[in-house]
């Protein structure tokens, strides 16, 4: 049926299983999400693409990326995360997901792992020093 598109693909079949294997936690969770966003959906569409930016900024961050117990939900504008991360990685997914356009709450149940300890919750308190501060937007008038 598509084996016309592998003739014009620069990427051999086995290439391309090799990338879907060593990234199959991201393509199970992007592919998840896709069969949450057909219609007919009773989710909102603003919260489907506010999860959507947020799972693309996760992808983006290479300590968040492919990480094996992260998990997001979006529904009513308010993000939920769980899992298990280190605490570094925890406050970092935490700063992503309030910096995020479309998320105007974060709730957060990820707890923390550390070696030989098990896991535990903290509380976050206002900046993290793993992100830069968020960029100025600029207004269309300014722009020349």
């Amino acid at each position: 049926m598509i084996s016309w598109l592998w003739r014009f693909s620069p990427v051999g079949r086995l290439a391309t299983a090799w990338w879907a294997w060593r990234n199959r936690r991201e393509v199970g969770r992007w592919l998840g999400f896709a069969w949450r966003a057909v219609p007919p959906s009773a989710v909102d569409r603003g919260d489907l693409v506010a999860e959507a930016r947020l799972r693309t900024a996760f992808v983006r961050e290479p300590r968040t990326r492919g990480a094996p117990s992260l998990t997001v939900r979006v529904h009513a504008r308010t993000a939920f995360l769980g899992g298990a991360l280190s605490s570094d990685v925890h406050d970092l997914a935490y700063a992503i997901a309030r910096r995020t356009t479309g998320v105007l709450r974060v709730e957060c149940a990820i707890r923390d792992r550390g070696r030989r300890r098990t896991p535990e919750t903290h509380q976050h308190h206002g900046g993290v020093a793993a992100l830069p501060p968020a960029p100025e937007h600029q207004s269309a008038s300014s722009i020349s």
